[in-house]
C-alpha cells in the first residue's frame, strides 16, 4: 500500500475519524497477541517441567536421591513467571502493563530455559524468536522491554553465574558484549518492521475514514435529491486491498572462535532458501498484476491513463528485476550458481554492450567512450551471458552517478608470464565519486556508499555485489580507485581460457548495431489459437481470469480445472470422449495434487498431448525438475503473454503435424 495519502491534508472530521480507527485496530491488535502469548507461555511451561522431569528428575548423593533442582525451578519459577502475565491478559487485555508484563515474562521464560540447559546455546535461538514474536504488538517500547531484562540477565549472570548463560566456568566479558549485539542487531530490523507495519496502519485506517466520509457524503446527496425512490442507491466503495507483508525472521547463528564460520554459512544456506519460496510468492501475484495492467494499457486512450499505466508496468518490471536480482545472489550464495565456458569474441561482445549501454548515454546527455588497449584474442573461453551482466552493471552505475563529463570502457589484454592470461575492462567515470571510507562497503548487499544515493538515484545496491561474486566465478576480480568529485574507475578483470592457437587481433572501432526499427506485429492479430482447445490448470483467481482473457484473445477455448486431480480427470474425460485438448498448461504448486503428480500420472496413463509448465519457480533446476516430471516446456510468471501464445501455437502446430505423418504411415 502506497504511504502518500499519509502526506496529504484532510478535513479535521477525517483525520479524528482516522485516529479513532487506528486506535481501535491497534487495540485489537493488542488482545490478540496477549492472548497468543498467554497461550504461548502456559505451554512454554509445561514443555519445561516435563524436559525437566524426563531429563534430570533426581539428583544423587551416593544411594540417596532427591528432586532436582531444575524439576523444582522449572515448576515453581516457571509457574510463577507465567502466572502474572496470564492473569493480566485475562483481567486487562490489551494494556500497556499487559504488554510489557508479558514482555518481560517472556524474556525471562527465555532465561530460565537457558539455565535449565545448561547455557547450551542452541537455547539462546528462545530468546531471538521471542523477540521476533514480540514484534507482533507493532510496539517497539515492548521491544526496549524486553531488551532490557535481556541484557541486564545476561550482564549480572555472565559475569557472576556464567555457567547458567555460556555453559562455562569462567566469565568472559566479550561474550555478554557479544550476545547484547546480536541482540541489539535484530532489534534494529524488528524496529524498521514495527515502524513499516504502523504506517501501513495509519494509511489505512486514513484510508478507510475516507472511504466512510465519502460515502456519508453521497447517501445524503442522494437522499435530498431523490425523494420519489423507494430505496437509496448505496455506494459500496470499500475495497481494501491491502497486501501485508510479513517480515521474516533472520536469524544469525553465531559461535564463539571457530564455530561462528559454520554457523554463519548454514544462516546463508537458510537464506538461500527462504528467498526461493519468497520469489515464488511474489511471482505469482505480480503475473496478475503486469498482466491486467497490460491489458488496461492496451485499452485506454487518456493521456494521464496511459502515464499512469505505464508507470506501474515499468514499477512491476522493476521489482522482477530486484526479485531476479535476490535469486541471482542466492544462488551464488548457495554456491549453486553455474557459469559457462564456451568460445566468445570479446569484440561481438563489447559491440554489443556498447549498442545497449550507448542508448541510456544518450538520453543523459553523456558521451560514452569504448577503447581497446593493444590486440586482443580473437576469441576466449567464458561464459558472455555473465560478462554482459557485470558490465551492463558497472556502466550502468557509471552513468547514473555521472552528470557531467564522460564515461569511458578501455579494455585491454593482461599477459604476464608464470600467470594466466586475463581480460581486463576499465570503466572510468568523472562522476560524484567514492569516499575511501565508503569502498569496502560497496560489495555489500542491499549497500551504497550512504543512505542519500539510495533517495537520490535509486537502486537495491544488490548489482555490485552479483556483480563481484560473478567475477571471482569467472576467476577474476573487481577493484576500485576513487576520488570524491572527480570520479571513479572500476577494474574488472577475467580469465580468458588457454590463449594456445589464438590469433591476436588489433584493436578495432567499437560501433553501435544498427537499429532495425521494426515493430513487432500484434501476437493476438490472426488469432493464432483459433479452434484450439485449452486446458488451464491454476489454483489462483485472478491468474485464471488474466490467463484465460490471453487464451481468448488468441482464439482459444479455455476449460480451467482447480487443482492437478480435477485437470487429470478432464485431460482423461476429453481423450476417452475422443476430445482431447490441444494444449495443457500446468502450474506446479497447487492444492490437493499439485503440477508435478500431476504430469506424471497422467503421462503413465499415456497422455501424449503438449502439457506446459506455467509456474513462478524460477530457481536454478526448476526448468530441469519440470521436464523430467513429463512437461513438454517451461514457463516462468509473471506472464510474457507473446512467449506464452506462440509456445503453445509451435506446440499445437508441432503436434497437428505428427499427427498427419501418423496417419500417413497408416494408410
Amino acid at each position: 500500500m502506497s504511504l502518500s495519502i499519509l502526506t496529504k491534508p484532510c478535513l479535521p472530521a477525517v483525520a479524528r475519524r482516522a485516529e479513532e480507527l487506528l486506535q481501535k485496530n491497534q487495540h485489537e491488535l493488542y488482545q490478540r497477541t496477549d492472548r497468543l502469548f498467554a497461550c504461548l507461555m502456559v505451554v512454554q511451561w509445561l514443555a519445561m517441567m516435563a524436559a525437566a522431569f524426563w531429563i534430570t528428575p533426581q539428583t544423587w548423593i551416593g544411594i540417596h536421591s532427591q528432586t532436582h533442582l531444575h524439576v523444582w525451578a522449572a515448576c515453581l519459577l516457571g509457574g510463577l513467571i507465567t502466572a502474572f502475565p496470564v492473569m493480566l491478559t485475562l483481567l486487562r487485555p490489551g494494556t500497556t502493563l499487559t504488554r510489557h508484563v508479558i514482555a518481560i515474562s517472556q524474556m525471562l521464560t527465555s532465561s530460565l530455559l537457558i539455565h535449565l540447559s545448561g547455557g547450551r546455546i542452541e537455547t539462546h535461538f528462545h530468546i531471538f524468536g521471542s523477540l521476533a514474536f514480540l514484534a507482533f504488538y507493532r510496539d517497539w517500547r515492548v521491544l526496549i522491554s524486553a531488551t532490557t531484562v535481556v541484557v541486564i540477565d545476561h550482564s549480572v549472570l555472565g559475569l557472576f553465574y556464567p555457567q547458567a548463560i555460556f555453559g562455562v566456568l569462567t566469565a568472559n566479558p566479550w561474550q555478554i558484549i557479544e550476545h547484547g549485539a546480536w541482540i541489539i542487531f535484530e532489534d534494529l530490523f524488528l524496529f524498521i518492521a514495527i515502524q513499516q507495519n504502523v504506517q501501513e496502519m495509519k494509511a489505512m485506517a486514513r484510508q478507510r475514514a475516507e472511504l466512510e466520509e465519502t460515502k456519508a457524503f453521497v447517501e445524503t446527496e442522494v437522499k435530498n435529491r431523490t425523494h420519489e425512490l423507494h430505496t437509496a442507491n448505496r455506494i459500496i466503495s470499500e475495497k481494501n486491498m491491502v497486501l501485508e507483508q510479513k517480515t521474516a525472521e533472520l536469524k544469525h547463528q553465531t559461535q564463539a572462535l571457530q564455530a561462528a564460520a559454520e554457523a554463519a554459512e548454514a544462516a546463508n544456506l537458510a537464506k538461500s532458501a527462504f528467498l526461493a519460496n519468497m520469489s515464488h510468492e511474489i511471482r505469482t501475484p505480480m503475473n496478475a498484476i503486469l498482466g491486467f495492467n497490460d491489458i488496461l494499457l492496451d485499452g485506454v486512450s487518456q493521456p494521464e491513463n496511459i502515464e499512469a499505466a505505464r508507470t506501474i508496468k515499468e514499477n512491476g518490471q522493476f521489482l522482477i528485476k530486484l526479485i531476479n536480482d535476490i535469486l541471482d545472489l542466492s544462488k551464488i550464495e548457495a554456491e549453486k550458481m553455474e557459469v559457462e565456458h564456451v568460445p566468445c569474441s570479446p569484440h561481438t561482445l563489447l559491440n554489443n554492450i556498447y549498442s545497449l549501454m550507448n542508448v541510456r548515454a544518450i538520453s543523459k546527455g553523456l558521451p560514452l567512450d569504448f577503447q581497446i588497449e593493444g590486440p586482443l584474442p580473437e576469441t576466449i573461453s567464458t561464459d558472455p551471458t555473465r560478462i554482459r551482466q557485470i558490465l551492463i552493471n558497472t556502466i550502468g552505475n557509471a552513468i547514473k552517478f555521472t552528470e557531467t563529463g564522460a564515461v569511458k570502457v578501455v579494455t585491454r589484454l593482461i599477459n604476464e608470464p608464470d600467470r594466466p592470461a586475463r581480460l581486463q575492462f576499465d570503466v572510468i567515470d568523472s562522476g560524484i565519486g567514492i569516499d575511501a571510507a565508503n569502498i569496502d562497503s560497496l560489495f555489500l548487499p542491499f549497500t551504497q556508499a550512504d543512505d542519500s544515493m539510495t533517495r537520490k538515484f535509486g537502486g537495491t545496491g544488490l548489482g555490485l555485489t552479483i556483480s563481484k561474486r560473478l567475477t571471482e566465478l569467472l576467476g577474476g576480480e573487481i577493484t576500485i580507485a576513487s576520488e570524491p568529485g572527480k570520479g571513479t574507475t572500476f577494474s574488472i578483470t577475467i580469465a580468458t581460457g588457454s590463449l594456445e592457437n589464438v590469433p591476436l587481433i588489433e584493436s578495432c572501432r567499437i560501433v553501435s548495431a544498427p537499429q532495425t526499427g521494426i515493430q513487432q506485429p500484434d501476437v493476438f492479430e490472426n488469432l493464432p489459437l483459433k479452434n484450439c482447445r485449452i486446458l488451464l490448470t491454476e489454483d489462483g483467481p485472478d491468474n485464471q481470469k488474466l490467463i484465460r482473457f490471453i487464451l481468448c484473445k488468441a482464439g482459444a477455448e479455455t476449460v480451467i480445472a482447480e487443482n492437478g486431480k480435477i485437470s487429470y480427470e478432464l485431460a482423461m474425460s476429453a481423450k476417452e470422449a475422443g476430445q482431447s485438448f490441444d494444449a495443457i498448461l500446468m502450474d506446479m504448486q497447487m492444492p490437493v495434487m499439485d503440477g508435478y503428480q500431476a504430469t506424471q500420472k497422467l503421462r503413465a496413463a499415456g497422455y501424449q498431448g503438449p502439457i506446459i509448465a506455467l509456474t513462478a519457480h524460477a530457481m536454478s533446476g526448476d526448468r530441469q525438475k519440470c521436464l523430467e516430471a513429463g512437461c513438454d516446456d517451461y514457463l516462468t510468471k509473471p506472464i510474457d503473454r507473446r512467449k506464452l501464445v506462440e509456445v503453445l501455437s509451435s506446440y499445437i502446430r508441432q503436434t497437428e503435424q505428427n499427427l498427419m505423418v501418423t496417419r500417413t504411415d497408416r494408410s
